[in-house]
């Protein structure tokens, strides 16, 4: 998906990631980031983000909830992350990641609340009246008032599989009103998910139907409830060359995860300000019947994998790119495919891929590099897919 566009912007990480493979620096079934180019993309993404009054929360989970990059690009401007589940809160606040938002996809079970709010998130975003009664709870118990979001969904709106749930914009008063009275919590602004979506037939990112009701929900409290709508979260997308149309829209804050390693949708077909600074790195472990097997590990379902470069060395690799092949979603991916046909592959060949990840749900390796961009790469730390270092 993002191969070609990598190659043509990025070359040094294709090429160092080659050299560190072939030195069995690094193993297959590995990411490896570009850490200058991600310091770089977040501190444009923070400069045109101030240019349009937005505040924005990085996420982390596409890296591997990986807490030294976290601090990086905290560093480069982009001082606290949305926890998109409570693992993940957990792994960033004790790391000491400042957190912003917490529970958006996965609320906080009744158990990890506490510990949470030690952190002090700046907002906990909430599905149910039940879940603010019990942040509420605890929250007295610990001498706090926690900030709360309320994730809010319209008849009309895009929701995904396993994501379903929030106030239904018809019954978001009623729901708030209560809320309202619970002495732990204090609704502070609304979000929901997603609420842009990159159209790949007009090749540009688009508002959802999400988004509107993000605003007519925030209009709502406002007017009716006299609620100090402080923020309105519009997730998804969130890139430089969608925070004009966050803005236009009313959005208060965006929470940008592609965009800093510059792989959203868009990425793979313009060249935009954020560059790609992810590749993954496999082997070709053997080769059956015109196909070549690779180490699997580090897909996901909507990765769009699409091809790979096979090879030893970079130059020959430019001109020996193979087509993959989808597994099955019933099949475990121990191995990836790719097409041989008259192309090269040999047992023990370097495959480098460039997709879209979701490094948090894989049992990939994570490689940090610095000094790419100087010829001077230095691997910096080895992850687990969950932010744990290795060595």
């Amino acid at each position: 998906m993002f191969l070609d566009m990598t190659l043509k912007r990025n070359p040094k990480l294709i090429k160092y990631a080659v050299e560190f493979h072939r030195k069995a620096e690094i193993r297959p079934n590995s990411y490896i980031l570009d850490m200058d180019t991600i310091k770089s993309n977040t501190g444009k993404l923070v400069k045109s983000a101030k240019k349009y009054g937005i505040e924005l929360y990085m996420m982390t989970k596409q890296i591997g909830r990986n807490p030294q990059i976290a601090s990086i690009i905290a560093e480069a401007g982009i001082e606290k992350a949305v926890a998109v589940d409570p693992w993940e809160a957990l792994a960033l606040g004790r790391a000491g990641i400042k957190l912003g938002n917490v529970g958006h996809l996965v609320q906080i079970p009744f158990g990890m609340i506490k510990e949470i709010l030690t952190y002090k998130p700046e907002v906990i975003t909430v599905f149910t009246l039940e879940k603010a009664e019990e942040i509420s709870k605890l929250a007295l118990e610990m001498g706090k008032k926690q900030d709360i979001l309320l994730r809010v969904t319209g008849t009309k709106d895009t929701v995904y599989e396993g994501q379903v749930g929030g106030f239904k914009e018809e019954e978001l008063i009623q729901k708030a009103e209560a809320i309202e009275k619970l002495k732990g919590v204090n609704i502070v602004g609304v979000t929901a998910f997603p609420c842009f979506l990159y159209d790949s037939y007009e090749g540009k990112i688009h508002e959802t139907e999400n988004a509107y009701t993000v605003v007519r929900c925030a209009e709502k409290l406002k007017s009716k409830l006299n609620i100090d709508v402080k923020q309105i979260n519009m997730p998804s997308a969130n890139a430089i060359a969608s925070l004009p149309l966050m803005k236009e829209l009313g959005a208060t804050h965006g929470e940008p995860g592609h965009a800093i390693t510059g792989t959203t949708p868009l990425h793979g077909i313009k060249e935009l300000d954020e560059i790609p600074s992810i590749v993954y790195v496999s082997e070709i472990s053997h080769c059956f019947e015109n196909k070549a097997y690779v180490y699997g590990g580090g897909h996901y379902r909507r990765s769009n994998v699409d091809k790979a470069m096979v090879g030893r060395d970079f130059e020959t690799m430019k001109n020996n790119v193979l087509k993959a092949q989808d597994i099955s979603p019933e099949a475990i991916d121990y191995y990836g495919t790719l097409i041989i046909d008259n192309k090269k592959a040999l047992v023990g060949d370097t495959a480098i891929y460039s997709f879209r990840t979701q490094i948090f749900v894989t049992r990939s390796e994570v490689v940090l590099v610095e000094g790419i961009q100087k010829d001077m790469p230095k691997i910096i730390g080895i992850y687990d897919s969950l932010g744990k270092k290795l060595r």
